[in-house]
This record gives C-alpha cells, sequence and structure tokens, in this order.
C-alpha cells in the first residue's frame, strides 16, 4: 500500500495540486484513503452518489455510459487520472460507472475531509474551480473528431474578459438608440421611433453575433495532442492542433490587465512552431495541465516500452512472460454479406458516384476530390454558354416563325459541340486533381488535361502539424475548404475539399497509426538486440560461474 511519501510523489506532479507547499501536500495525501482490487470490480454505479473523489495511483479503470441499447465504453483511465469530481463538489449522482481492473489502487477523498482541505489550503479551492468548470463544459460540448481512446482533459473558451471588451460598441450603441427611441416617443415622431427601431434590431443582431463568435472559439487539450478550434460565423472555420509527441515546451504571457482579470496567452512550442491560446482563462493552471498530461504521454510510452523489453528478455532465456502480457487474439473480420445485383437505376447512380465521387476508402487509402461546388464554379461560363446555344433553336422559331438557315446551324452545332469539349476538359481538370492519404503517406497530384502532371508525396510519419479552414460564405455554406499540413519545412494543401474536419480526423488517424507502427519496429529491432546481449550476458556469467565452481572444487585422491 503506497504510504504518504508516495502519495505525495504522484499528487505532486498533478494540475489539481500544482503551487501547494509540501505540509500541504502531506496533509492531502493524509487524508486520502486507499482502495485496492484484487480483482476487476466496480468502483461505483451511474446514478449513485458517493461523495467521493478518486485517484488512480496505479492501474486502469474503464468507464462506460448506461443507455436503453446497452452500455458504451469510453476510453480508460490510467495513472494520475481522476474521476468522482461532481459528487465530491455538488454532491451529484454519477453520469457513469466505473469498472477498476485487477491490481488497480484508488486514493479516495471524501467530501468531509475536502472541506476541512479548502478551509485550510485556499489555493486547493481555485485549482478545483477551474477543473470543474472545464469538466462541465466538456459534458456539454462533444466533438466527432476525436480519435478512440482520446479523453479531454482540458476545456475551455476565451476569458470572459474579451466578450466584454467587444460588447462595449454594441452597448454604447444600444444606450444611444433607446435614447433615441425614448426621444421619437416625447416627440410623438413616428419616423424617429421607426428608424431607432430598425437600428435597435442591428445592434441587438450585432450583439448576438459577438456573443456566437465568441462562443464558438475553444481550447482543447486531449491525452493525445492540443487543439485550438476558431470559427467565424458565415465567414471562417479553423482547427489548428500539435501532437503530444511534438510538444516541446509550454509557457505563458499576460500584461497587466491580464494579471488582474487572470487571463493570459498559452504558448505551446513544437517541432515546427507554436501553437498559441490567447485570452485564456487561469494560464497558469491551465499550462500546467498541459505539460502535465504531456509528460505523462512520455512516460506512458517508457513504461510500455520498459514492459515490452522484459517480455523480450523473458523469451530469450526461455521464460513464460505473465499471464496478463498474452496479447489477445484479433477480433474475427466480419462477414460482408454478398451484394445484391443493382438495376438500371442504380447502375447509372453507381456510375455516376463514381465519376463524381469528392471522396472514395479503397482499403486503407483514402482519396478526395475538390468540392462538387468548385467543378460548378469552373464550369459556370461553359454551362450558360450551352443553355444559349440550345436555346438558339426555339426562339428562331419563335420570333421568325421559321426553322434556322443550315449555314446558321451548322455554326451553332460546331459551337454546341465545342462547348461541350470546354466542359469536358474543366470537368477532367476538376477531376485530375486529387488528394490521397495512404497507410504510410500522403499524396498531392496535380494533372494538366492532356498535359503534365505534378506530383508530391510526404511519409505519414514526418507530419508534425495539421489545421484546416473554412473561409468564406460559401465554404461554411457547402462545407468544404483548405487542410494544411506541415511536413518538415514543406505545407501540402488540400485545397477545396469537402468536410475539412473530417479530411483532417483522416490524416490524423492514419497519422497515428502509422506512427505506433513505426515506432514498435523500431524499437523491436533495438529491443532485440539489447535482449540477445542481456541473454548473451547471462548465458556468459552462468558459464563462467559454473567455471568457477568447478575450479574451486578440491581434486580427489
Amino acid at each position: 500500500m503506497p504510504d504518504v511519501p508516495v502519495r505525495v510523489a504522484l499528487i505532486r506532479k498533478m494540475h489539481l495540486f500544482r503551487g501547494l507547499s509540501d505540509s500541504q501536500l502531506n496533509s492531502v495525501a493524509e487524508a486520502m484513503q486507499e482502495q485496492t482490487y484484487d480483482e476487476a470490480g466496480v468502483v461505483f454505479l451511474q446514478g449513485s452518489n458517493t461523495e467521493t473523489f478518486y485517484i488512480i495511483f496505479s492501474g486502469s479503470v474503464e468507464v462506460f455510459l448506461s443507455h436503453p441499447k446497452g452500455e458504451k465504453k469510453l476510453a480508460p483511465l490510467y495513472r494520475g487520472d481522476y474521476f468522482g469530481e461532481l459528487s465530491l463538489l455538488k454532491g451529484r449522482t454519477h453520469s457513469a460507472t466505473v469498472r477498476a481492473q485487477k491490481g488497480t489502487v484508488l486514493l479516495k477523498l471524501y467530501r468531509d475531509k475536502f472541506k476541512e482541505l479548502l478551509n485550510t489550503i485556499p489555493d486547493l479551492r481555485e485549482n478545483f474551480r477551474i477543473m470543474m468548470k472545464s469538466r462541465e463544459l466538456t459534458r456539454q460540448k462533444r466533438f466527432p473528431w476525436l480519435n478512440n481512446n482520446e479523453v479531454v482533459y482540458f476545456l475551455s473558451r476565451r476569458h470572459e474578459f474579451l466578450l466584454y471588451q467587444q460588447m462595449i460598441g454594441p452597448i454604447l450603441s444600444l444606450l444611444v438608440i433607446l435614447s433615441a427611441i425614448s426621444l421619437g416617443f416625447l416627440l410623438q415622431s413616428v419616423a424617429v421611433a421607426g428608424v431607432s427601431g430598425f437600428f435597435l434590431v442591428l445592434v441587438l443582431l450585432w450583439g448576438a453575433w459577438i456573443y456566437v463568435d465568441w462562443s464558438n472559439d475553444f481550447y482543447v487539450v486531449t491525452n493525445q495532442r492540443v487543439v485550438v478550434i476558431q470559427k467565424v460565423v458565415a465567414m471562417y472555420d479553423s482547427r489548428e492542433e500539435a501532437l503530444m509527441g511534438t510538444v516541446l515546451s509550454v509557457n505563458t504571457e499576460t500584461d497587466a490587465f491580464g494579471r488582474i482579470f487572470k487571463y493570459g496567452t498559452i504558448v505551446v512550442r513544437t517541432f515546427t512552431g507554436q501553437v498559441r491560446m490567447t485570452h485564456a482563462p487561469s494560464p497558469k493552471q491551465a499550462a500546467a495541465m498541459i505539460e502535465e498530461y504531456w509528460l505523462r504521454s512520455k512516460e506512458v510510452i517508457r513504461q510500455n516500452d520498459e514492459e515490452i523489453m522484459k517480455n523480450a528478455i523473458r523469451r530469450k532465456l526461455g521464460i513464460a512472460p505473465p499471464a496478463n502480457a498474452q496479447a489477445a487474439a484479433p477480433a474475427p473480420a466480419p462477414q460482408k454479406a454478398p451484394a445484391a445485383k443493382p438495376g438500371l437505376g442504380g447502375a447509372i447512380g453507381e456510375y455516376l458516384k463514381e465519376i463524381f465521387y469528392v471522396r472514395k476508402i479503397e482499403g486503407d487509402t483514402v482519396t478526395y476530390h475538390k468540392h462538387w461546388a468548385v467543378l460548378i464554379h469552373h464550369t459556370t461560363l461553359q454551362t450558360l454558354a450551352l443553355i444559349a446555344l440550345i436555346a438558339v433553336y426555339p426562339l428562331w422559331y419563335y420570333f421568325f416563325e421559321a426553322f434556322i438557315p443550315l449555314a446558321l446551324g451548322s455554326l451553332v452545332v460546331f459551337l454546341i459541340v465545342a462547348d461541350l469539349v470546354w466542359w469536358v476538359y474543366g470537368f477532367l481538370d476538376w477531376r485530375n486533381d486529387l488528394y490521397q492519404v495512404t497507410a504510410d503517406q500522403i499524396v498531392d497530384i496535380y494533372r494538366v488535361p492532356f498535359g503534365d502532371e505534378d506530383r508530391k508525396s510526404a511519409p505519414l510519419e514526418n507530419i508534425l502539424s495539421t489545421q484546416y479552414k473554412r473561409a468564406g460564405f460559401w465554404g461554411l455554406l457547402f462545407n468544404y475548404g483548405v487542410v494544411n499540413i506541415q511536413v518538415g519545412g514543406t505545407t501540402f494543401d488540400f485545397a477545396d475539399v469537402a468536410d475539412p474536419p473530417s479530411v483532417q480526423k483522416d490524416i490524423v488517424e492514419r497519422m497515428n497509426r502509422r506512427l505506433q507502427k513505426k515506432r514498435e519496429a523500431d524499437t523491436a529491432a533495438e529491443r532485440e538486440r539489447m535482449a540477445e546481449w542481456l541473454a548473451l550476458y547471462h548465458r556468459t556469467m552462468g558459464e563462467i560461474e559454473k567455471q568457477s565452481g568447478q575450479n574451486r572444487s578440491p581434486n580427489p585422491g
């Protein structure tokens, strides 16, 4: 069972207890109780109320959400993670079921003990307040781009001070307009009151736009990445992110107003640059949280490598690994039912889908074309010209009550054919440009119809950051934009792709899988070499000891 100094060593690294002195950390550690699960078991059930806060000292827990169709398993939690904060702080029932795995040790803090700590440690209250605000917002906001086993640890909007600052203009305008409306009523002037009412509506829309714009921006920290989401209503939509593995440092910047109102800028420096979180509330606590999970992700990788190394050495020495180290057999792949042969209408639909698709998956490769709105834009003149040329025949007959002359008709037919060729060229120019994400690389192909082809590619493991943007009214309306992929000193631009958040998600998911496979392959070779050397050392030392024993044995006779 972990004693007080061991507990202190754990909680000292947690953002909830940053800024506490050694004596305060000891007080927190002494107030905690331990619970060990020799076998897997339920910590608490969804809907129950334990009024207890839990910290995972070792092992792991799984979180399940119950719904009418059954249980949904969420991402697992590991050493240093915590749960049960709503029950502790607000006495609410638990929103999910938590089950501990075999060998898990939990540190428990009961509500009455926590209240005693708050009376003696004021800084503890502020840290928990920031955490609760983030957790409450996380429960309200769902992000479809999260990967499996990705947990949101921190979520925040920009500080309210920025909102209040931006609201100064609408508020002052509102006061002026209300004064004008009052004057209109006093003067019994319908014109003054009517014009003032019109501007009142505009000012209210202005204020609503500012609020919505502020509420659409988020700072997100997960166990895998740091994300900045920016959205301007009807104009702009962007998500910038950096993987935890690329983080180099986390710093904060603030000014006089920031120190007064407790906001600032968090600067996350990566291999390629930096991710800036401006007007972030409680920047020091938020930065500490980012740093904690960044260091924890590195520690998890180290521990996994260490465990794998142990098992490799055991195999070289002929020692069976522990039962819990055995890999589970993969689940059988689902069998697809044979596809029914489509009719004529279905066949035509499949053909058109194949021609005009903007996203297609073939095995591990995802291929993207530019959005069909781009095709329409690039062929607008051809289409209008074709409509105008076809309309020549009925219009000529309507005005002249006679068929079009042969010479003029031949010219019109020639122009229609030429326009169709022009339209097909525009279509091919749209279709020839494509972007691909394979199992091991990203590809950007620019091809001129009946001309040159420019192809560039880069390994997925060289990607340092990704960002998407949806700019302008049409981009937001039809959901298309650009995904920027930073690869070393080069940027790949997947321009005018449909649903850029999904494209970014495809890239990140395949990049993570590729990085995992590459890391496993690189470490496997090094692991085998080191294990072979250690096994050789073990055998050599055994031979030396055996030889030494023989030399020490007395000669017979």
